[in-house]
């Protein structure tokens, strides 16, 4: 996880500027009636809160329904600048203009998301049920130290469409693949998606969408030409229970437009509703987008493969072989195109091609889903907020099959990622599902006329339920509790989680790599078990970065639960790896300063001698010295006062607006008993006794803080001291007690203990690369036509020479031999062990016989021995020449047991 460096600085803390950028005003802060809160302000609201927004260090949000824009690297600068100044030291290049700038913008409800177009000029705000895109002005605006706000030119999407009496706002969402940048997608909890291509001199394009799909009825519909359009404005909409099962809680595109990801995953965008049911719609597409540079070649590659596998083997993609016909016309319409070029609002000519939606096979996708969740009991029903979804990586053999030029692809040529899509879910309880999708989604169209029948709808696309993990315990859950996710800059395998309790970092990377090597390998012996290890092994990072002060909320007086806003992160050159987030009952900011990644690196070609030394701007992951930093400090959170302590008392306001004005006279008389008086010491001291138990409160908090403080402290110094003694032993640890030998003596000790330490390094790290690549040749490859014709050879001679008993550890490679070499040899030759047996038994026979024979013939002459015509010399040779043939025998098996058991161990 990335290491805390800060919570929040000096420069967001009160009473520095930062700190009244999130401030509301006085008389709305202390909730008075006559302003009635934020307007359109409820604490019924279930939805998103993305209240804040960022364009670089630029920083966007809501407060008091109104808008605010300031810029984090100049407050950082100012500050500094003033605590410069304060110790005498003059700053030419500060600034003396206002912390922020309030944009103006004609919206009246309360404004519950804002995001910002990927090409930084537009602005999209969205509230309950109305969307409204302004015009950001540009940041040289700064300049101005003029208080005056700026009026934004604000347009209304789809006057018509997303008004009060349709269906509130879910997401809004800029396309990946957008004409730069100017194509937004809007989704309704009524299953309603329209994609609105932006044009500012155009008007109409603001109030009439290109594409507008309701989902119930694209889920009925049998061909393109079948009307899926959502209803009117005036028309009515009856009950259905396909309309309450497809209430979508959230939406998201399956990719964010980069070159390293898969091509169908910036087209696709994922849904899911209130009962954790999963959609997809695959392409969904403007009439005008904007591909990356890997995403066409991707895209004929996995056509041309679809249609080749169909031809030459339909029955195994089934009902898939239409899709991928209409794939490759798809790729097909798309190759016969003449690209053009993108040009932005001041008409300047960008080299980058835009490419016509194909009219083949339609406009309209197929609704894919809903998923089989295979999680068994962990998942019957889940309350969903919001999903988030990691793109697989770019496989680099299918952009090779598809590009007309190798050396036009650019990608690496060992992409770290998994081939296949992660589904994250987070439930309201604030429980995070991760699911693995190996199957993938791809293009899927409506048949162009209704006599095509679509396919058969199948069931079994199944997504993998990988780990589910917690951060929010059952106690804390708010009744308005709805959290959210937030991408991390720095890898595609990271993300951040936000709700009432804090923020949270998640991060895959650690087992990703694994993963996909079990996923690439081939073979599949042993993968239950390595699978298993896997499982079983260390998870998912679970960090929590964040902790909001639940005791701050009762400090305010508005009657909501408290729900925090998405959190932002950014990354910028002056504010480093900076997240920052807020809620909603609290106008403290909450900020943390992170520690960037080693792994991050920039690469840059050096243009000259000169240059060679800036080439790596971060330190890499390999680099030896990248570790020897030493933790100086533990990052801990600055005390924040109260708002108890600084807030204006109500009991004027409550004086002199609650009371009539014939009865204020009486303020300045003398007190008299009655019933009016006695009402109004009540009521003063009903509002004193919870603004002094506020007070109250504070002050034994800030009184515990400071002793623990002086506890830690205490500590502290401790394991100063003892860091302290340790060096000093160290230092002095080779000469007597006063240190004679001198500083020098010292420091060759530390450099040759260092340069020892580095030497071990070295030596574990090629020790590490030898084993893996041991490893690596010991995974072996698959066992060929010839080596499994000696195998059998070798069963075979094993059968002939040894006994049946002393196969029985023998390989399952013999042992299949052994069997197919009987059942083709019928009539087999007597075994070689037989045979020498048999020979054994004859010599034995042949010896007991001939001592026999010695025996009875004991007693007799030579003249009787000669009478059987057989000398005792002759006897004798026959004897050695047969003792002679067993030994060579004996020799010749013992020398062919060896050779096997070799074998065998080989």
């Amino acid at each position: 996880m990335p290491k805390v460096l800060g919570y929040t600085p000096s420069w967001l803390s009160r009473p520095s500027a930062g700190f009244d950028i999130f401030s509301s005003s006085n008389k709305r802060a202390l909730g008075d009636s006559q302003y009635g809160g934020q307007p359109g302000d409820t604490s019924d609201y279930l939805g998103p809160r993305r209240t804040i927004a960022h364009r670089g260090s630029e920083i966007f949000l809501v407060v008091d329904n109104q808008i605010r824009w300031a810029d984090l690297s100049i407050l950082k600068y100012e500050w500094e600048s003033s605590q410069r100044k304060g110790r005498g030291i003059e700053d030419d290049d500060a600034l003396t203009g206002p912390s922020y700038k309030l944009l103006k913008a004609p919206i009246s409800e309360q404004i519950r998301q804002l995001s910002i177009s990927p090409n930084g000029q537009l602005l999209a705000i969205a509230t309950s049920y109305t969307v409204h895109v302004a015009v950001l002005p540009d940041s040289t605006k700064f300049e101005d130290t003029t208080q005056s706000p700026i009026k934004l030119q604000t347009h209304t999407v789809g006057p018509t469409a997303h008004v009060l009496s349709q269906s509130p706002i879910v997401n809004i969402l800029w396309h990946p693949v957008g004409v730069n940048g100017t194509c937004l997608v809007t989704v309704t909890t009524e299953a309603v998606v329209r994609i609105w291509e932006l044009n500012r001199s155009n008007r109409w394009s603001f109030d009439s969408p290109t594409l507008a799909i309701d989902l119930t009825k694209l889920d009925a519909a049998r061909s393109q030409q079948d009307n899926v359009s959502p209803s009117g404005m005036h028309s009515g909409r009856g009950f259905s229970a396909d309309a309450v099962d497809m209430e979508i809680a959230s939406a998201c595109f399956g990719g964010t437009g980069s070159p390293d990801e898969s091509a169908w995953c910036a087209m696709t965008l994922w849904m899911t509703t209130t009962d954790g049911d999963l959609y997809a719609l695959c392409p969904l597409l403007p009439s005008k987008w904007q591909p990356t540079s890997t995403q066409l070649p991707s895209l004929a590659s996995l056509a041309v493969a679809g249609v080749t596998i169909a031809s030459q083997d339909a029955d195994f993609l089934g009902d898939d072989v239409p899709y991928n016909t209409d794939q490759y016309g798809f790729v097909s319409e798309l190759d016969a195109q003449e690209p053009l070029l993108a040009t932005r609002d001041d008409n300047i000519t960008i080299n980058e091609a835009i490419c016509n939606r194909p009219k083949r096979p339609g406009p309209l996708p197929k609704l894919q889903g809903p998923f089989q969740l295979a999680a068994g009991s962990l998942v019957d029903y889940l309350d969903i907020s919001d999903i988030h979804i990691i793109a697989s990586k770019l496989e680099r053999e299918e952009m090779i099959l598809g590009a007309d030029d190798e050396s036009e692809i650019d990608v690496q040529e060992e992409s770290i990622g998994l081939s296949a899509a992660i589904i994250c879910l987070m439930t309201r309880d604030g429980r995070v599902h991760l699911f693995l999708d190996l199957e993938g989604v791809e293009a899927q169209w409506l048949p162009a006329t209704a006599s095509e029948q679509p396919p058969s709808v199948s069931t079994s696309h199944e997504l993998i339920l990988i780990e589910a993990l917690d951060t929010l315990n059952a106690e804390a859950i708010s009744e308005n509790e709805w959290p959210t996710f937030s991408r991390d800059p720095f890898s595609r395998y990271s993300f951040y989680t936000t709700h009432s309790q804090g923020v949270f970092f998640f991060s895959l990377d650690h087992w990703i790599k694994r993963l996909e090597d079990e996923l690439q390998n081939p073979t599949t012996a042993g993968a239950n078990f390595r699978l298993k290890m896997l499982r079983e092994s260390s998870g998912t990072l679970r960090e929590c970065i964040l902790r909001f002060d639940q005791d701050r909320f009762t400090d305010n007086q508005s009657s909501s639960s408290p729900s925090a806003n998405a959190c932002i992160i950014l990354h910028d050159s002056d504010l480093g790896y900076f997240l920052l987030a807020s809620t909603n009952n609290d106008t403290h900011p909450q900020a943390a300063t992170l520690d960037i990644p080693k792994s991050f690196t920039i690469k840059q070609e050096p243009f000259s001698d000169d240059d060679l030394d800036y080439a790596d701007l971060y330190l890499d992951s390999n680099d030896s010295t990248a570790d020897l930093g030493l933790t100086t400090h533990v990052a801990r959170s600055a005390y924040e006062p109260p708002s108890a302590f600084w807030n204006e008392s109500s009991l004027l306001q409550l004086t002199s607006a609650s009371l009539p004005p014939h009865r204020r006279r009486t303020l300045k008389d003398e007190i008299r008993l009655s019933t009016a008086t006695l009402e109004l010491m009540t009521s003063a001291h009903r509002l004193m006794s919870n603004e002094t138990h506020a007070i109250q409160t504070a002050a034994a908090d800030l009184f515990n803080r400071c002793e623990r403080m002086v506890q830690e402290l205490q500590t502290q110094i401790q394991r100063v001291r003892e860091v302290n003694g340790r060096a000093e032993q160290l230092i002095l640890g080779g000469g007597d007690e006063h240190g004679s030998e001198g500083e020098g003596s010292a420091s060759e000790r530390l450099g040759f203990r260092a340069q020892k330490c580095l030497e071990k390094q070295e030596q574990l790290t090629d020790r590490m690369e030898k084993l893996r690549r041991r490893g690596v040749k010991l995974e072996g490859r698959a066992v060929g036509e010839k080596e499994r014709e000696w195998i059998k050879e070798m069963a075979s001679l094993k059968e002939v020479i040894c006994r049946p008993e002393e196969d029985e550890d023998g390989d399952d490679f013999m042992s299949d031999a052994k069997g197919q070499e009987q059942t083709e040899n019928g009539n087999r030759p007597q075994p070689f062990y037989q045979r020498y047996e048999e020979l054994r038994d004859i010599a034995r026979e042949l010896l007991s016989r001939a001592k026999h024979v010695k025996e009875e013939k004991g007693g007799k002459t030579r003249a009787d021995e000669d009478a059987y015509g057989i000398s005792n010399d002759i006897r004798r040779r026959k004897v050695q020449q047969v003792m002679a043939l067993l030994e060579r025998e004996e020799a010749l098996v013992e020398g062919v047991m060896m050779r096997l058991e070799r074998l065998k161990i080989v």
